[in-house]
C-alpha cells in the first residue's frame, strides 16, 4: 500500500519530460503509463497513479497558456509604448518568475489625473478572469461629473502588500501628484495600505456596500434605513452621535461586532465627520461599475490578460466619447436659468460646463433662502 500514499507519490520533472516527448510523436495518456511501468519493472515502481501524471500534464498546459497570455500581453504593452510614448506599464514576478502584480495607464489618462485627480475611488468586486485575480481599476470625475479612469492593476491578491503596490506605482505614473480624498470599499487590507502610502489623504468608505452590508450582517430592513440616514445626512458630530446612539439602542444592537466595529471607524462614513472635506461628489466606488460593466460584457467568453486590458480600453473610449458629447452641449446649447439673478447666472454659464453650472444653480438657490438681518457699511461708504 506504501507506493500509492500520497505522499509517496510524485511525477518527477525528469518524467514529465520524457511524458511530453512521447506525447509530441503521438502516444497516448494511457499507452505513456504502460511505458513508464514496464520501465519501472511493475506499476508499484513507477511512484505515481495514472491520475497523478494526468493532473501533471494538465498543469503543465496550463502554465503554458499562462506563460503564453503573459509575453503576449508584454508585446502588446510595448507596441502601446511605442505608439504612445506617455504610456506607462510596470508589474512585478513572483519567487519562480511569474507575473505577480502588474499596473498601466495611457498619456490621456495620466494627463487627466494631472487635472482632475484630487479624488480618486477604487475597489476590486471584479475578479471574473482567466486567473481569478482581481482587476483594480482607479478612476475619478472629470469637469463634467463622467466618471474617468486613471489607471487600472490587477492583482494576485487583496491583502495590503498588495494595494501598497499598487498605490506605490500608481503615484509614480503620475508623476507623485498625491490625491486630496480617497473612495473606496471596506477592505481593511485598502485602509492600512491608504494609510501607509497616503497618509494625508482623506479616507471615505463607499456608501453602496457599506448599505448593502448593514443589511447583509443584520438583517433587519428598518435598521438599514436608520443606518443610511446617519451615514447621509448633515448633522454636527454631536448631533450624529446622539443619533447614533439612539439607533443602536432602538434596534438593541450594542453588543453586535459589526456595529461596534462602525462606531469604532465612524469617521470614515458618517457625513458629519465628513463634511468641509473635498470629494467631488463620489461617495460610491459604483464609479467602477462602468468599467465593470465593459468587462462582464467583454469576457463572457474570452479571459486572458489582454482580453481584460483590452475590454477596459474600449470602455474608456466610451468614456471619452461621452467627454465630447458632453463638451459639446456645454459649448453650443444654454441652459435655463433659475433665478432672478440674471447677470450672475449667465457669467456663470459662459465659464462652466454644464453639470458644474447646475451644480453652481444649486447652491446658488440655497443661497436665495437666507434672509438678510442686518447690513455692514462697506468702508467704502464711511469714508
Amino acid at each position: 500500500m506504501t507506493p500509492f500514499m500520497h505522499f509517496n507519490r510524485a511525477v518527477s520533472k525528469v518524467d514529465i519530460d520524457e511524458v511530453t516527448i512521447l506525447k509530441e510523436v503521438g502516444v497516448g495518456t494511457s499507452q505513456v503509463m504502460n511505458y513508464l511501468t514496464q520501465q519501472a519493472g511493475g506499476y508499484h515502481n513507477v511512484g505515481f497513479t495514472h491520475k497523478d501524471l494526468y493532473n501533471a500534464l494538465q498543469r503543465g498546459k496550463a502554465k503554458e497558456i499562462v506563460d503564453g497570455d503573459v509575453n503576449t500581453l508584454i508585446v502588446y504593452f510595448d507596441y502601446k509604448k511605442h505608439d504612445d510614448p506617455g504610456f506607462f506599464v510596470t508589474y512585478s514576478v513572483d519567487e519562480s518568475g511569474e507575473l505577480h502584480n502588474f499596473i498601466w495607464s495611457d498619456s490621456t489618462s495620466r494627463s487627466d489625473y494631472i487635472c482632475f485627480g484630487d479624488v480618486i475611488a477604487f475597489d476590486t468586486t471584479y475578479k471574473n478572469n482567466l486567473y481569478g485575480r482581481p482587476i483594480m481599476p482607479i478612476v475619478g470625475v472629470n469637469h463634467h461629473y463622467n466618471t474617468i479612469v486613471f489607471a487600472t492593476a490587477i492583482i494576485t491578491d487583496e491583502t495590503s502588500q498588495s494595494f501598497e503596490w499598487v498605490l506605490h506605482n500608481f503615484l509614480e505614473a503620475m508623476m507623485n501628484k498625491l490625491p486630496i480624498s480617497v473612495v473606496t470599499n471596506g477592505y481593511r487590507a485598502m485602509q492600512r495600505a491608504i494609510k501607509s502610502v497616503i497618509p494625508n489623504a482623506k479616507h471615505r468608505l463607499c456608501y453602496w456596500h457599506l448599505s448593502r452590508d448593514a443589511q447583509a450582517n443584520i438583517g433587519d430592513p428598518k435598521l438599514t434605513a436608520s443606518f443610511s440616514k446617519c451615514m447621509a445626512s448633515r448633522w454636527t458630530t454631536d448631533e450624529f452621535n446622539i443619533q447614533w446612539r439612539s439607533v443602536v439602542s432602538k434596534f438593541n444592537v450594542e453588543n453586535h461586532p459589526w456595529v461596534i466595529e462602525k462606531g469604532n471607524t465612524q469617521h470614515l462614513w458618517a457625513q458629519a465627520y465628513l463634511t468641509g472635506y473635498f470629494f467631488a461628489n463620489i461617495r460610491s466606488t459604483q464609479r467602477c461599475e462602468s468599467i465593470n460593466s465593459s468587462l462582464a460584457i467583454a469576457l463572457k467568453h474570452k479571459k486572458t490578460y489582454l482580453d481584460v486590458v483590452r475590454a477596459i480600453e474600449d470602455g474608456i473610449s466610451r468614456m471619452h466619447l461621452n467627454e465630447l458629447k458632453a463638451d459639446y452641449l456645454s459649448s453650443q446649447t444654454k441652459p435655463f436659468q433659475i433665478t432672478k439673478l440674471v447677470e450672475f447666472e449667465s457669467h456663470a454659464y459662459e465659464i462652466f460646463t454644464r453639470e458644474s453650472f447646475h451644480a453652481f444653480q444649486e447652491e446658488l438657490q440655497w443661497e436665495t433662502l437666507y434672509q438678510i438681518q442686518e447690513e455692514i457699511q462697506s468702508l467704502s461708504d464711511e469714508c
